[in-house]
């Protein structure tokens, strides 16, 4: 264990391959960093994204696009949390818990050949990972993993309840569906852990839940002589109850009782005051000031227990306040919180990295003002009823139209009056007049205006509908949703050029973009280099050279590994590198006449053989076999409904074509 800039945490391990899955929980959510900061690590974004409408932020945005497809990621976050996020390519799902907030803060981050989890204290903000005082562990799964398989097991367990959070849950709901089977692919990873409690140091899962306080499981990190001494640091406490305090206190149970000493440290803020009120400070013996870990002025976020005697020492570390709340002290108000004890010898060098987790220093004077402490976690924002519960957005079967599927249930909190109005132009779709006049129905269908992909909605309640709140969309499937328009207004060229050439996709983008804001004004037309006026840039040899190669190199990103996921296979057939997209991009080229129908149908004929030359057997060794043969077979069927769209007038290419398609269904076939 040593210190670490937290956002370090989000970059993969050496030879830890590509990403696979992410799910995390949070309370507190900046999507936009969220977004530009973890998963641009987790990602491997290479572009920085600085929200000032330069190329670099338009290549760093196509870069996330493209890098998100495949890739699961979701993110269970409270209720109360702000939704507006600029992509949908990743699910956010709302959580309400009935006795509080959910507030555990744990990340888990899946790559080819690496494992890691986060647990600890920050949200996933600005403030929690950049300015505040955190404290946060992140264990790697393998041979030397800190937690123990019964550890990890507990943990997943606790993030398996979580779902059941989500209002609408339903194991059929596509959203949560990809997020539980990240959480079955973690569970399949600890199968393969060899590591168990040895001792040292000892471990144990302390989550606040309906059934768990975390103080009540100290005894299974705990070794030797009772303890004496308790060490607080917590951003937050009930100023006016000493309840939290006084359940410590009762953990120090040593000999003699004249050792016994109960501290306190805290963070002065700009104007000296302390965020512990005297009241407070009379359940305790010392109340000190935390040491400064540099020079910048930080808010206190972190929380953290210790115990010690004189030769074992336990840390509880987390996402609890101590709180009635934080630390189930409270059957009526009681958060969902993810903590672990960890308990080790004071010689050993695991129990010298617990002592210094806490650093006190200057005792704070008794006369020293006091003030209530402003937390990111307790701010109680206006949380959406629990009556909407899934709004989703998906794509009509019969044709390219979009709608919302709207979630709504005769749940007891049901406002009694509501709408519901898009963010882009305020326009009232839905309202409980109408909703009721349609029978009352658990799901409401409304159209979408063409191009338009929300990702959240208005809801609107109370007295004059006063209440405001965004409710998040997510994707029934994000492999239906269109590149963004950047990549949408590549050509097919640019595609080729890009895998002809092995180079990033994003590379491409930045060459035409800068090509583009450095154009001069059309001119004349006249070609004035007799070197450029000499090159035959459509012959057909130089094409079907060109053709091949990007051909070969497709097929090279198909079968390069076997694929680790379901959703790693469709991104592969989806991206706007892979067969389905480049198709279609082909089919457009025909349509806008940049490309004869002769040309566009060998194309298509020689993407669909690609689709057939691939050893899908050992592509899909780590999936279903049938659901990963099902996904080639339906976008075989998509190239075939393209191929529809280009009249030729050769009979041989249009036959080829045929036969192509037929050998790649043939090759698909189980």
């Amino acid at each position: 264990m040593k210190p670490t800039p937290l956002l370090d945490f989000w970059q993969k391990p050496p030879n830890a391959g590509e990403p696979v899955a992410l799910l995390a929980t949070t309370f507190a959510l900046e999507p936009e960093f969220f977004e530009r900061d973890c998963l641009a690590r987790f990602l491997e974004v290479s572009s920085v994204n600085e929200d000032t409408g330069s190329i670099d932020d338009l290549v760093a945005h196509t870069e996330l696009d493209q890098l998100l497809r495949g890739i699961k990621i979701s993110v269970l976050a409270d209720r109360s949390a702000p939704v507006q996020r600029s992509s949908l390519l990743w699910d956010l799902l709302s959580c309400k818990v009935k006795t509080g907030l959910l507030h555990a803060k744990v990340s888990v981050l899946i790559w080819e050949n690496a494992t890691r989890i986060i647990i600890g204290s920050p949200n996933l903000t600005a403030a929690g990972y950049r300015r505040q005082i955190e404290l946060a562990l992140a264990v790697d799964l393998g041979k030397n993993c800190l937690f123990p398989t019964e550890v990890l097991s507990a943990l997943a367990d606790e993030l398996d309840s979580y779902f059941e959070l989500i209002p609408g849950y339903n194991t059929n709901i596509a959203s949560i569906n990809r997020a539980q089977s990240t959480l079955t692919l973690l569970r399949q990873r600890i199968s393969q852990q060899n590591s168990h409690a040895t001792g040292n140091p000892k471990v144990a899962f302390a989550p606040t839940n309906a059934n768990t306080a975390p103080l009540d499981l100290l005894d299974l990190v705990w070794k030797g002589a009772r303890p004496l001494t308790a060490t607080h640091l917590s951003a937050f406490w009930d100023s006016h109850d000493s309840k939290a305090l006084r359940a410590t206190r009762q953990l120090l149970n040593g000999r003699p009782a004249e050792r016994r000493s109960h501290r306190v440290a805290v963070v002065l803020n700009p104007r000296g005051q302390v965020p512990f009120s005297a009241e407070l400070a009379q359940e305790v013996d010392t109340v000190c000031q935390l040491k400064a870990i540099d020079t910048e002025l930080r808010t206190l976020h972190a929380k953290c227990l210790l115990i010690e005697s004189d030769e074992w020492i336990a840390a509880l570390i987390g996402s609890s306040n101590h709180t009635l709340a934080g630390l189930g002290l409270s059957k009526s108000v009681r958060h969902r919180e993810a903590n672990v004890w960890i308990g080790a010898a004071k010689g050993s060098k695991e129990g010298k990295a617990l002592m210094n987790l806490i650093q006190l220093g200057d005792r704070v004077p008794a006369e020293t003002e006091t003030v209530s402490p402003s937390d990111e976690d307790e701010v109680q924002l206006p949380a959406l009823p629990t009556c909407f519960q899934l709004c989703e957005i998906t794509k009509s079967p019969l044709d390219a139209s979009w709608s919302l599927n709207l979630g709504i249930s005769d749940e007891a909190d049901m406002p009694k009056n509501w709408s519901i109005s898009l963010a882009e132009n305020g326009h009232i779709f839905a309202n409980r007049s109408s909703w009721e006049s349609a029978g009352r129905p658990s799901v409401s269908s409304c159209m979408l205006p063409k191009g338009l992909f929300p990702m959240y909605v208005v809801v609107s309640w109370g007295e004059a509908e006063t209440l405001t709140c965004p409710w998040a969309v997510v994707a029934v499937d994000p492999f239906d949703l269109p590149p963004g328009p950047t990549i949408a207004n590549l050509s097919i060229e640019h595609l080729l050029e890009a895998l002809a050439t092995n180079r990033p996709l994003s590379d491409v983008v930045r060459n035409q973009l800068e090509s583009d804001r450095s154009a001069s004004p059309a001119g004349d037309g006249l070609i004035l280099d007799p070197l450029k006026r000499l090159k035959v840039e459509n012959s057909l040899l130089k094409k079907g050279r060109a053709l091949a190669a990007s051909l070969t190199s497709m097929q090279h990103r198909l079968e390069l590994r076997p694929a680790m996921t379901l959703e790693a296979l469709k991104g592969r057939l989806n991206s706007p590198l892979g067969p389905l997209f480049v198709a279609t991009k082909v089919v457009e080229a025909f349509k806008s006449g940049k490309q004869s129908a002769a040309e566009a149908m060998f194309t298509l004929a020689e993407i669909s053989l690609v689709l057939a030359r691939i050893n899908w057997s050992q592509a899909l060794a780590l999936i279903d076999q049938r659901q990963g043969r099902d996904e080639i077979e339906k976008t075989i069927k998509k190239i075939n409904k393209l191929r529809l769209q280009i009249n030729s007038n050769s009979s041989s290419i249009a036959l080829y074509a045929t036969r192509a398609i037929k050998e790649a269904r043939q090759c698909v076939s189980y």
